[in-house]
């Protein structure tokens, strides 16, 4: 057992866009990665749900019917099946926690290296 600190371990991520996964638990990874002037198409996943917790920074994520905007703390359940799209226009720092095989290069912009 080990204590992680998320503003930290996402401070130490070198590159933005680099999906870093700092735990997995019951067949789901906890992923951070640093984002910044990226919007992503729209998408879905149909097996899982997606959380997005915003370690550091600002983001919205976009459905089909309104945006949602996420602060520092703030953390927004997608449930599987839900068409949406994360903005990030300014730097953000974001804890991704979901099934493994979720993310795909296909609905993370062609970053994502599982």
């Amino acid at each position: 057992m080990e204590v992680i600190n998320l503003k930290d371990k996402g401070a130490r991520i070198p590159n933005l866009y680099q999906y870093e996964i700092i735990a997995k638990m019951n067949n789901h990874n906890f992923t951070l990665v640093r984002v910044k002037d990226r919007t992503l198409d729209f998408h879905t996943h149909p097996e899982s749900d997606e959380v997005f917790f915003i370690v550091d920074g600002k983001m919205k994520l976009e459905f089909t019917n309104k945006i949602v905007e996420l602060n520092t703390g703030d953390m927004c359940v997608v449930p599987k099946g839900v068409e949406h799209r994360p903005i990030c226009t300014t730097e953000v720092t974001c804890l991704l926690i979901e099934s493994e095989g979720t993310l795909t290069p296909e609905n993370t912009g062609g970053k994502y290296k599982g």
